[in-house]
């Protein structure tokens, strides 16, 4: 954890653990686990009363005045939820409650209503914001490596419930990894601007059981390195930038033969999975590959129904109405597979760019930071909104996840709006050399 954070009272410790907990909910990293579905359902019900109960009262306390980016998240609200269930309604026949209930995650966005504000206000602090993400991280990385080591995924396996899926035949656990690959790039940024190698090893250590593990997917893997490359030759003179990619180079060389030595069978499915998502994505046939294979069905499966509705889509059915997807339109079918093709399969042309107009509000406010301020969680805040903007074209995650990269989002504004008048929160978020070059986007 930044030092800053570390020497802090144990109040700010708890006040951190209780944050990242709050995130956690957010985020539903816990919706699937054993147990916790009723939970999750409590905290969108408390989401959807404290928006309710506070926000239009807050609101008259101050005036009604509404940013930019404020109005767009409430307009959001709106397409996440009546476009979906009014479109399946014209398309499939599903009652308008179904759609509207299936949609009750958008209380996690109405929540961030209330965290802008309170970011607006300084009710809420960066620093504590950036300890409870840094807490989320390590937090989740305990959890799931005592998963992997001590319970057998077999023994969880149910085809309704999402806590194991079958990879390659083989039953593995689904674990969300947002927060530890933020703090995988938290570190690795915070490093290559520091130049402190105790970085980098807590940057390794996070990613290395998620990668033993074989939790990054093909495009997410390329996603990330694309996205943290952006940023390191955007801002480091290009020696050191050249030099810093040789050497992660060797380290990836290195750790690839180490591994293959190790497990060969492991490194070639891996290898050959890479090639045949290629092949299917340039070619348009079938390959070795089952899932790549599966995904290319589901593309076909959606493409009349986008055909027939191009402009607002098909809308959403909930499994709690005749099964869902995979009962109107195959046991395989899931539109969250498919990318973009399923994002504008769900929401239509027009609603999928409505709802990637969110990039624009994050690169606004990245653009507000001045260039002499920098720190490790404005970084790896932009860093993450690339990999996300990247990674979206094989898994539409600003649609289908919206509370989560309009969190980020939030917090890129809060840290401009904060930045800004210069308070006594951002002053101890452990900046860097105001004499670094600038990142801009």
């Amino acid at each position: 954890m930044p030092e800053h954070v570390a020497e802090r009272p144990s109040g700010y410790a708890l006040r951190h653990v209780l944050l990242a907990l709050a995130l956690l909910l957010n985020f539903r990293t816990f919706q699937f686990f054993p147990g916790m579905a009723h939970v999750q359902e409590a905290w969108f019900i408390l989401c959807a009363l404290a928006f309710v109960m506070i926000y239009p009262a807050w609101k008259l306390s101050k005036g009604l005045r509404f940013s930019h980016f404020e109005l767009y998240m409430l307009a959001t609200m709106l397409i996440l939820v009546a476009l979906p269930a009014w479109q399946a309604r014209a398309e499939f026949g599903q009652p308008l409650a179904y759609g509207i209930l299936s949609r009750r995650f958008v209380a996690l966005v109405a929540a961030l209503c209330l965290l802008l504000n309170g970011l607006r206000y300084r009710i809420v602090r960066i620093a504590d914001l950036e300890g409870a993400l840094l807490t989320a991280a390590w937090g989740t990385w305990l959890l799931y490596s005592a998963i992997e080591i001590f319970l057998n995924p077999a023994n969880y396996w149910d085809p309704q419930k999402h806590f194991v899926l079958m990879a390659g035949g083989n039953p593995a656990f689904a674990l969300p990894g947002e927060f530890i690959l933020f703090g995988f790039m938290y570190y690795i940024l915070r490093g290559a601007r520091t130049g402190n190698a105790k970085d980098f090893l807590l940057a390794a250590i996070l990613f290395a059981p998620t990668f033993a593990a074989g939790g990054t997917g093909r495009m997410a893997t390329l996603s990330l390195l694309a996205s943290l490359g952006f940023f390191l030759y955007r801002w480091l003179p290009v020696g050191r930038f050249w030099s810093i990619a040789a050497k992660f180079s060797l380290i990836a060389a290195l750790g690839i033969g180490l591994a293959y030595a190790v497990a060969p069978a492991f490194i070639t499915q891996r290898v050959a999975a890479y090639s045949d998502a290629f092949r299917v994505t340039l070619t348009g046939t079938e390959v070795s590959d089952v899932s790549a294979n599966v995904r290319l069905l589901q593309v076909l499966t959606a493409l009349p129904y986008i055909q027939k509705h191009p402009l607002l889509g098909n809308g959403v059915l909930s499994a709690q109405w005749y099964g869902g997807e995979q009962s109107l339109l195959g046991d395989l079918f899931n539109s969250s597979d498919i990318g973009l093709v399923g994002g504008v399969f769900i929401f239509g042309g027009l609603g999928l760019i409505a709802l990637a107009y969110q990039f624009r509000f994050a690169a606004r406010a990245a653009r507000r930071l001045s260039p002499s301020i920098r720190s490790p969680l404005a970084d790896a805040t932009k860093a993450f909104l690339l990999y996300v903007a990247i990674s979206s074209f094989s898994a539409c995650y600003f649609a289908f996840n919206p509370e989560k990269t309009l969190f980020f989002i939030t917090l890129l504004v809060g840290i401009s709006l904060q930045a800004r008048e210069q308070g006594d929160d951002f002053k101890e978020m452990g900046l860097c050399n105001p004499q670094e070059p600038a990142l801009s986007v």
